[in-house]
């Protein structure tokens, strides 16, 4: 398994890699099948409900439907006999593809992706432009062509599904548990998004371990136990009755055990002649008896054969003439695979060489000496280095060294640079890594550390970047280093909800506030919103006074300064304007990087600007899909999803923040996990869907309030509120501290704020509402935005009575017509003023603001708050019963099937529409055949004349 404490080097794949003929080359890779475990697969035993279920699955995928099934269990416990007979099952009219892990190699990044999709590579070319670059820019086969993860895993499920339309796939990958942590993230991604290619994925793992297919909705998990007595016995075939008995307790069910402990049985033991102490293997696990008996039939070769077959192990290519010359330099020829061969340990077929069992690639390399893996890997080099992969050879010489050195560890650093431009930030990570491993020199190990955290942190790879940062910072000297160390650990600390560290950020930003003034600015700017969205207050003023130090040597400096010790004063209308300047100037900045961009945007919202924060985070999105910046796509992504819900587009929130959600859980971010549920539920809650709401909350508030919890308390509190239920409202808002309800005031204030007002005035308790207002109304009056003020302007009403509370409310409804942001917010407005107005009799002008409210609350299909207009509205004497909404043809559909109809009106192709949304072009067919009956049409002309809602699809994020 791949761990950031790994010591040892991995293997790079990358470099020009042969592009085969698919049925040649799969014809090659099944021929022998049942030669694998030494049992044809017709006499399989046992495993009934095993293989039924693998039956439905390769029945669902010959009917256009795709399945993933996990085969669990300990090793030779028959998990890849199960995968066997599904090959054979699908021979007869499916496609096979076949791929493994390889332990030697669990650090070669896109080891084994390659493996597995080498026999159709030469389909790439049928690909969209950007994905058969990406597949080919990860295998070394194109240069400088930049690949992100999720690219690459749109290119291989369009590869798959290239594949399928030809004719149903099975795909089949084994010992799962050594896949390089790049293609096991690409078939993660991969298997998450299947549904009606006609593929059906199998992976088979060892018990303990997780397997690509974690978190997948409707995975067939099939843990394999011991064999019944009866289905061991007949694996033993006819042997004396004591010696059967001896192996069936010896094996303990183990069916590899079984087959192994008799194949090495002589006739006179079989025939039970000699006492059963003679072939009674040592005690201990099951699995542990199996890498024994492995690694005694690969001991009991020819030492030249031994050496080529380490050659072998410690290469996933499978290349039989790089193998060749590889033994030529350890003393070994192709006459010296024959013992191999005849033993079937190994297969070869042309120019290609297998291992019948993983296992046996892990004995001939676990049971060589260090010495002989060292020599295996120099030789291994050379003859890669000879065929002008480059990368390759360089992963394979930083395998061959023991200890530092300065010229390997510099041809590293070359390759991960490769590696940004070929395999994306995964690959850039893994490279820094092995490089700072060999680097002596302090200073240069800090930097490659930096940039392999850096990297790391970029992919979505948390606790590798983690573990990273924390080596280098106590040896990090140079300010651009622990400037950049510091970047990496503040943003750790926010997406793993731990304590914001903004002393090492100003620290790291003062030292370069003479050389790089305008990246110390950003830093400082960073720090500022780790501490005030952070919950910790208290935090602001060491802040102000550690900042008032550093030196202002450019304007960028002096605003953010300026504006940090505004806001510690709680000064709002004197911050705005620095930060204003600051982010206008900053986000102006061409060569700006992502991560400084997302920390920007983070303040456009802060000015309640949202307009430019929608642009910006459309932007945004766009750019970390295009960067390969998955680490920071789920913050793009909730950027954007906020901006969709002020603007009360509640579908593209769903289809934003659920993206938003998956990628975060998939990348191991819990904060932003956190923050997109809490926005989901929002929508659910103005939807009153009591169940929706609770289901997303429950889990993100089981431990208490945090601050990536926040809209989740918020949802739960607007769920109330709908509901009449004030009580319950105060209790939940009154209880979250008041630092947590500041960490974004265009949220807190419009979700938040607004609400315990309505609430506290509702229960009888007015002046609960008062320190909370008196913050929204300073906030609102120095953004200067009118749907903020409008928001004040109602909430102050309702602390009013009389004159008063009617000229508060008719300010904020002019407001509102100034502004289209935030209809919800506006509806409440149009709701609250006809009620002030029914209660003093002013039936007439209140109806038109009572309707008004309600067309919105329908568009926005807000139950309970329809209910209550309605109820409303009955009070005032409305004779004629507003007409019942009924849905709309919009409403039948899913928001993934939203989002597809809406691009194709847009013009783009099945192809073009995958790429956009990250699913196969057959899964697009597919959603769009599900949606055209719902709309009542049958073609996509059709599909063009129709009104697809306000929302602006190209607004929409990518998802």
């Amino acid at each position: 398994m791949i761990s950031a404490e790994s010591p040892s080097p991995p293997l790079r794949p990358h470099g020009p890699v042969p592009e085969v003929d698919a049925h040649s080359s799969t014809a090659c890779e099944l021929s022998g099948l049942d030669d694998l475990s030494g049992l044809p697969v017709a006499e399989i035993c046992g495993r009934s409900t095993e293989r039924a279920v693998i039956d439905e699955v390769l029945a669902r995928a010959r009917a256009g439907d795709s399945g993933v099934v996990v085969v669990r269990g300990e090793a030779g416990i028959g998990k890849t006999a199960l995968l066997e007979y599904a090959a054979a099952g699908a021979a007869a009219d499916m496609r096979v593809l076949r791929g493994t892990g390889v332990e030697s190699e669990t650090k070669l990044p896109f080891s084994g992706l390659h493996l597995l999709l080498a026999p159709v590579l030469h389909l790439r070319n049928k690909l969209p432009g950007p994905q058969s670059e990406a597949l080919g820019a990860a295998f070394g086969l194109v240069d400088q062509a930049r690949s992100d993860r999720f690219l690459l895993g749109l290119a291989t499920l369009s590869l798959l599904g290239e594949v399928a339309a030809a004719e149903p796939l099975l795909v089949l990958v084994d010992d799962t548990q050594w896949l390089d942590r790049c293609s096991a993230a690409v078939l993660s991604w991969v298997a998450r998004r299947l549904r009606a290619e006609g593929v059906a994925l199998l992976f088979a793992v060892r018990d303990g371990y997780p397997t690509p297919a974690e978190g997948v909705p409707d995975v067939r998990d099939l843990r394999l136990t011991a064999l019944d007595r009866g289905s061991s016995a007949m694996l033993l075939g006819d042997l004396a009755g004591h010696v059967k008995d001896h192996l069936l307790a010896e094996a303990q069910g183990n069916p590899l055990a079984l087959l192994e402990l008799s194949a090495a049985l002589t006739p006179e033991q079989r025939a039970g002649e000699l006492p059963g102490a003679t072939f009674h293997l040592h005690h201990g696990p099951m699995s542990g008896q199996l890498e024994s008996a492995f690694a005694q039939r690969v001991r009991a070769l020819p030492e030249r054969t031994r050496s080529l077959l380490l050659a072998a192990a410690a290469d996933d290519s499978g290349d039989l003439h790089l193998v060749l010359t590889a033994g030529r330099r350890l003393g070994a020829d192709v006459a010296d695979l024959e013992p191999a061969e005849d033993d079937r340990m190994v297969h070869i077929c042309g120019d290609r060489l297998r291992f019948t069992h993983p296992l046996f690639r892990a004995a001939a390399y676990r049971s060589s000496s260090l010495q002989a893996r060292l020599a295996a890997h120099a030789a291994l080099a050379e003859a890669f280095g000879e065929s002008g992969m480059a990368d390759r050879s360089a992963w394979h010489r930083a395998a061959a060294v023991h200890g530092a050195d300065e010229s390997v560890a510099a041809e590293m650093e070359r390759t991960a640079e490769n590696a940004r431009a070929r395999g994306g930030h995964a690959a850039v990570a893994t490279a820094y890594h092995r490089a700072a491993q060999l680097t002596s020199d302090l200073g240069k190990r800090a930097r490659r550390l930096d940039a392999a955290a850096q990297a790391a942190l970029d992919a979505g790879m948390t606790s590798f970047a983690t573990h990273l940062a924390d080596r280098a910072w106590p040896i990090a000297r140079d300010p651009t280093v622990r400037a950049g160390l510091a970047m990496v650990r503040a943003a750790i600390a926010q997406e793993q909800d731990l304590r914001a560290r903004p002393e090492e950020t100003v620290e790291a930003a003062a030292g370069l506030a003479k050389q790089a003034p305008d990246t110390a600015a950003t830093m400082l700017l960073f720090a500022l919103i780790s501490v005030w969205s952070g919950g910790e207050p208290y935090q602001m003023p060491q802040l102000a006074a550690s900042t008032a130090i550093v030196p202002r040597s450019s304007p960028m400096l002096a605003d953010v300064t300026a504006a940090i010790a505004h806001l510690a004063d709680e000064r709002w209308a004197q911050a705005v304007p620095h930060i204003r300047s600051l982010v206008h100037e900053i986000s102006s900045t061409a060569n700006l990087a992502t991560w400084q961009r997302i920390t920007v945007q983070w303040w456009f919202l802060w000015l309640a600007d949202i307009h430019a924060a929608q642009e910006g985070a459309v932007v945004l999105a766009d750019r970390c899909q295009a960067q390969g910046n998955i680490g920071l796509l789920p913050r793009a992504l909730l950027h954007l999803a906020r901006t969709q819900l002020l603007l009360g587009r509640h579908r593209d929130v769903l289809s934003t923040s659920e993206e938003g959600l998956r990628v975060a859980a998939h990348t191991e971010q819990p904060h932003f996990v956190g923050h997109h549920a809490g926005l989901l539920a929002c929508v659910a809650a103005i939807e009153g869907d009591q169940a929706r709401c609770a289901e997303l909350t429950e889990d993100i508030l089981a431990d208490g309030v945090s601050e990536r919890g926040i809209e989740c308390v918020y949802a739960r509190a607007l769920l109330d509120l709908g509901h009449g239920q004030y009580e319950a409202v105060l209790r939940r808002l009154t209880r979250v501290p008041q630092a947590l309800m500041r960490h974004h005031p265009a949220i807190d204030h419009s979700l938040g704020t607004a609400t315990l007002v309505e609430a506290a005035v509702r229960q009888g308790h007015p002046t609960l509402a008062v320190a909370p207002l008196a913050r929204l109304r300073r906030w609102a009056h120095a953004t200067g935005q009118p749907w903020t003020v409008a928001i004040a302007a109602r909430c102050q009403a309702q602390l009013a009575d009389g004159e008063e509370a009617e000229r508060h409310y008719e300010q904020a409804i002019r407001l509102h017509r100034q502004d289209d942001a935030y209809p919800f917010e506006a509806a409440r407005t149009h709701l609250l003023y006809g009620e002030f107005l029914r209660r003093r009799r002013q039936r007439n002008r209140a109806r038109p603001l009572l309707r008004s409210a309600l067309d919105t609350f329908e568009q926005l299909g807000a139950a309970p708050w329809i209910d209550r207009v309605r109820a409303e509205l009955r009070a005032t004497g409305e004779t004629s019963q507003p007409t019942e909404r009924t849905s709309g043809l919009l409403d039948r559909l899913t928001s993934q099937e939203l989002q597809v109809v809406r691009l194709a009106a847009a013009g783009l192709s099945n192809a073009g529409i995958a790429a956009r949304l990250y699913l196969s072009p057959r899964t697009v067919g597919y959603h769009l055949y599900k949606a055209y009956p719902k709309l009542g049409i049958s073609s996509r002309n059709d599909l063009a004349r129709m009104d697809l809602g306000p929302d602006d699809p190209d607004s929409s994020g990518l998802s």
